[in-house]
């Protein structure tokens, strides 16, 4: 019989008590987040296990349950998984003006974001990094972005939109053809973004060339990211594994995910990653041979690259975060531009009133123009400015961001909700730890602050004084009152780019081409994901009749 000496049964006693002390800490940390919040309304759990968190990454009951949420007003809560914290769903915007405005600092990108992003866009992105790094990368990178370097690169976006123009009249000669407006649309962002931010050209964008498969590729890991399976695993099995300081293990980690949707979301940033070191390697080869090549170019590399050799030793970046760059403008600009085009294109062929009104502006300012506009110019056109400020406010191409309270905060609410036990809640404690779903299309349609049409496409909203109830909402939105590129010190920073790029095409494409629905228009759905984009029976896609104008 082996002895144990009484020293080693103290110890062991010990170690037991201190694993229990902090097995009963942990448990308390997170009954704390549970047990605050859990006074707050919301949908009943769809499932015992998994509770509602898979319904709202849904593609096909995605809708309906984001409905369901708003019966209970701007606040609710979400039921997650067997054993975890619930979440929070807000669109209130006296708390959003307090999370944003108020207590920026508060709040942060949950860990698996983080993650996932580092596996993504690569260990130094933008969208990855954290603290005093961040706030650097934005420094250098915010005048690559900024109007200043936009009116020079606006000849650059018209470059690319004439080309797509100049095919689509080929494909319709003199009469009616109808396109797939996914596979041009995919196309045209990577190759905007090729040309303007990276100096590269993916695509001719021609009748018979073939296209890149980029493109296909960056949809494809989009989509396997969006699924309710890939989201219940990055959420809350991804981070027990994995953290921003093991970035090897976590690549490891993915490249060996037995999964199909692992194997396409590892795909996806083999290919991201290894596109980027490409382009940066051909770019830094250019320089090398002919600097003057590198004062001379307008697009966004470039000025990063020029921006980079005139930093301080502190300020400088090295060719790893500028490999990751390059991943996170396109990770960032393509997807969400596509989807953006995309949901613009199905207005205006709906709207055939609007669509014939704004391709008279459009036609009047080549005339006063005399064909070449520039950058200002294009941003002033009222009805085209109109058009882009009603779409992203309807359909912002991201429904919803998490945000994590990384310290207690108590937020209150401008439109108090009933709780579930009866009394009326108007101020919410949110303990740290706590995840907060903005919902972003939520406050865009909020029907108190944008008023009774609220759910409706009027871009005639956006050519007077808007209602004092929007200027009074104080929602916290960095563009136009409208949370689509959020606010704060994570606000969206190719906000200005989006914008002209957007408005470029509208004014090519519109101008001298006419859009109307094909005959299985009625096919098209939207599907709830991470990027929301248009399905027909199961798969991308959106058909369009174009026509000469």
């Amino acid at each position: 019989m082996v002895q144990v000496s009484k020293e080693s049964t103290v110890l062991l006693a010990g170690a037991t008590v201190l694993i229990l002390f902090q097995l009963v800490q942990f448990i308390r940390r997170g009954r704390r987040v549970q047990t605050a919040i859990s006074n707050v309304p919301g949908p009943k759990p769809a499932s015992f296990w998994t509770g509602n968190y898979t319904l709202l990454h849904d593609a096909e009951k995605g809708w309906a349950f984001f409905n369901d949420m708003f019966s209970y007003g701007n606040l609710c809560r979400i039921t997650t998984p067997f054993g975890c914290n619930d979440m929070l769903h807000l669109a209130d915007p006296l708390a959003l003006r307090h999370m944003f405005r108020k207590n920026d600092y508060s709040f942060d990108d949950p860990p698996e974001v983080y993650i996932t992003l580092q596996m993504v866009l690569g260990n130094r992105g933008l969208g990855s990094t954290i603290g005093p790094l961040h706030k650097k990368q934005r420094r250098l990178l915010n005048p690559v972005f900024g109007s200043a370097h936009l009116r020079n690169m606006t000849p650059i976006l018209f470059n690319v939109t004439r080309m797509l123009r100049e095919t689509f009249l080929e494909l319709c000669g003199e009469g009616t053809a109808e396109i797939d407006m996914v596979h041009w649309s995919s196309r045209t962002a990577l190759e905007i973004i090729g040309q303007s931010a990276l100096g590269h050209s993916f695509d001719p964008l021609t009748k018979d060339s073939v296209p890149t498969g980029y493109g296909a590729i960056l949809k494809s890991g989009f989509a396997a990211l969006s699924t309710p399976t890939s989201r219940l695993g990055m959420k809350y099995l991804l981070p027990l594994f994995a953290s921003m300081a093991t970035p090897r293990f976590n690549n490891w980690l993915l490249r060996h995910m037995p999964t199909e949707a692992g194997q396409r979301v590892n795909n996806f940033c083999e290919t991201m990653d290894g596109m980027s070191r490409e382009i940066y390697a051909g770019k830094k080869k250019l320089f090398l041979q002919d600097p003057e090549q590198l004062e001379k170019g307008r697009d966004a590399m470039s000025i990063l690259v020029r921006e980079n050799m005139r930093s301080t030793d502190e300020d400088h970046m090295d060719e790893e975060e500028i490999i990751s760059h390059i991943t996170s403008i396109v990770f960032g600009g393509t997807d969400t531009t596509s989807s953006a085009l995309l949901r613009t294109m199905w207005l205006l062929a709906e709207h055939p009133e609007d669509q014939e009104r704004l391709r008279q502006e459009i036609q009047a300012a080549k005339v006063e123009c005399k064909g070449e506009i520039s950058y200002d110019q294009l941003l002033s056109l009222p009805f085209l400015d109109a058009v882009y400020r009603e779409s992203i406010r309807l359909y912002p191409p991201v429904p919803y961001q998490d945000r994590m309270a990384v310290k207690d905060i108590m937020l209150p609410l401008g439109n108090p909700i009933k709780g579930r036990d009866g009394q009326e809640i108007k101020e919410i404690f949110v303990p740290s730890g706590t995840v907060v779903a903005i919902s972003i299309v939520g406050t865009n349609r909020n029907t108190e602050i944008w008023g009774a049409d609220a759910l409706e496409w009027n871009p005639k909203r956006w050519l007077g004084e808007l209602p004092t109830s929007v200027k009074d909402s104080g929602v916290p939105g960095a563009y136009s009152s409208l949370m689509t590129f959020l606010d704060g010190r994570r606000t969206c920073l190719g906000m200005r780019y989006v914008q002209a790029e957007m408005k470029a095409l509208l004014f090519d494409l519109v101008g001298a081409i006419r859009f109307s629905p094909a005959p299985d228009h009625a096919k098209i759905s939207w599907p709830m994901g991470i990027v929301v984009s248009p399905s027909v029976d199961g798969k991308m896609a959106m058909p369009l009749c174009i026509s000469r104008a």
